[in-house]
């Protein structure tokens, strides 16, 4: 029988100013999901080049992407969780859970006790784990599960988080992994995302999307953010017109069904024509959330890749008056 005491766990620092966790500063744009971390001592077992948690990062423990993650009392977070005001609840919670021998045990003691405390959809991203701990997670509450591709080829993956980088991971048993998933969580209850700006063309990613969206996968897309003390930290982020044509058309193959067939690429893989119209365009921007940050129902990641001061890659928010044209300005060129 499994017996495990958890006495830490780590918080976003925009998650524990909703909650009100120590004496951390109001946030303009507050998470609209709890995200919270298993802790460790020390590093994850993984390797993964751009990550400040990744073995032989020499970043800060305490990051995740650009944010930091502060230990608080697990019993603290829970009373804390439990109590929040109504004008303030979540819309979900988000378990990160770090690659380390005990991270399975930890992370079904971590959903137990919040199930005990409060009834809110649980979503889990997790390293792949076996059929029978998918069951597990399923059969005590957990609604969605996120295994993170990161790379949009194999070849980008086994570079930044598998061999390439002396890490645990393989394409081939992410991929596997994945489809058990969806056998054990059904088909729109998946996530993966792709990181973009570690060497991927916009073609491998428009071909990567459609594949994962025919699997019925939720595809989540963020920009890579070079972190200091990690393997990538000297590499640059992604422009933004490259993204936002992703965002577009992720899309467009999500919500409107668009075929790889119907984008148009040069030479160099980059997307230089897509098959709608510039009134479309415009009412995307205007009505649809296509460039917030995508992700599970509710999720908005407040500035994980971005900094508030810009450029910001995915909005937590709905757009200005001013954003929804510089968009526009960035991707009129591209449709007909």
């Amino acid at each position: 029988m499994r017996v495990v005491n958890i006495e830490k766990i780590r918080v976003s620092v925009g998650s524990a100013s909703v909650l009100g966790l120590g004496s951390i500063v109001k946030f303009k744009d507050p998470p609209t999901t709890c995200y919270v971390m298993t802790y460790k001592e020390g590093y994850c077992t993984a390797n993964c080049g751009f990550c400040p948690q990744a073995r032989s990062s020499q970043g800060s423990e305490e990051m995740l992407s650009r944010v930091n993650w502060p230990i608080f009392s697990f019993k603290d977070f829970l009373t804390k969780l439990k109590y929040l005001r109504s004008s303030k609840k979540f819309k979900r919670i988000c378990i990160q859970t770090l690659n380390y021998p005990k991270n399975f045990a930890d992370l079904i003691e971590i959903i137990s006790q919040i199930r005990n405390n409060i009834d809110i959809p649980i979503s889990v991203a997790i390293p792949p784990v076996s059929k029978d701990n998918l069951k597990e997670l399923k059969l005590i509450g957990v609604q969605r599960v996120g295994i993170a591709l990161d790379g949009t080829t194999p070849e980008i993956f086994d570079k930044i988080k598998g061999g390439g980088v002396n890490g645990p991971y393989r394409w081939d048993e992410h991929i596997n992994k994945m489809i058990e998933a969806l056998e054990i969580f059904s088909k729109g209850f998946l996530s993966t995302h792709l990181i973009i700006g570690l060497g991927e063309t916009e073609k491998d990613v428009i071909e990567r999307i459609e594949d994962l969206h025919n699997l019925k996968i939720l595809i989540s897309l963020f920009a890579f953010t070079p972190i200091k003390g990690t393997k990538l930290e000297y590499e640059n982020q992604p422009s933004l017109l490259s993204f936002r044509k992703l965002q577009l058309g992720r899309y467009l193959i999500v919500n409107k069904g668009k075929k790889f067939k119907e984008f148009t690429f040069n030479m160099k893989g980059n997307l230089v024509n897509i098959n709608i119209s510039k009134t479309e365009l415009k009412n995307i921007i205007n009505d649809t959330d296509a460039f917030l940050t995508s992700g599970c129902p509710g999720c908005n990641r407040p500035y994980y890749t971005s900094k508030p001061s810009g450029p910001i890659y995915n909005y937590p928010r709905e757009l200005s008056e001013k954003e929804k044209e510089e968009i526009y300005e960035l991707l009129y060129r591209i449709v007909n």
